[in-house]
């Protein structure tokens, strides 16, 4: 009887334990994504002036359940579509963190280009996490758009582990 009673309060505690490890490994891939999130992601995007170079910032907005998004969309030139215009404009929106799932829509622009053929986009996507590499891909839903991936390369002391 008393092996039992030891069996059980180590079982108990490799229990206790797991579940804190647990916990540790779920905030610091929290906090991984976090920085990553804070990060510029450099990629390119395709409506229709074009393939187009898209820098994403976002930014998580503080209150609710912490998934809220601000992100700031510029976009520019690529070297194979050079006669495209300079523009940026904000979104909002969420990221789902269980699945990566992330979609933000059109809200103000903070530089319009003068062409007024452009028009700010929305976009939904999925976040991946990889070796040394993250991507957000995913289509721009606005009418006349098709997709967009960015990314960022990154070593784990950037990041954290």
């Amino acid at each position: 009887m008393r092996k039992k009673k030891w069996i059980c309060i180590f079982l108990a505690c490799v229990m206790q334990l797991s579940v804190a490890f647990m916990n540790r490994t779920e905030a610091a891939a929290a906090d991984r994504t976090q920085l990553l999130l804070s990060a510029p992601w450099h990629g390119s995007y395709v409506c229709n002036q074009g393939l187009t170079r898209l820098r994403l910032t976002l930014r998580t907005l503080p209150g609710g359940d912490g998934n809220r998004m601000e992100a700031e969309f510029s976009f520019s030139p690529d070297p194979d579509n050079p006669s495209v215009s300079t523009g940026l404009f904000r979104l909002t929106g969420s990221l789902q963190p269980a699945t990566g799932a992330i979609v933000l829509k059109q809200d103000r622009w903070l530089e319009q280009p003068t062409d007024p053929s452009y028009r700010m986009v929305d976009m939904e996507g999925q976040l991946v996490i990889g070796e040394g590499q993250a991507m957000i891909r995913g289509r721009v839903t606005t009418y006349g758009c098709q997709d967009f991936a960015v990314w960022q390369f990154f070593t784990d002391t950037t990041v954290g582990r």
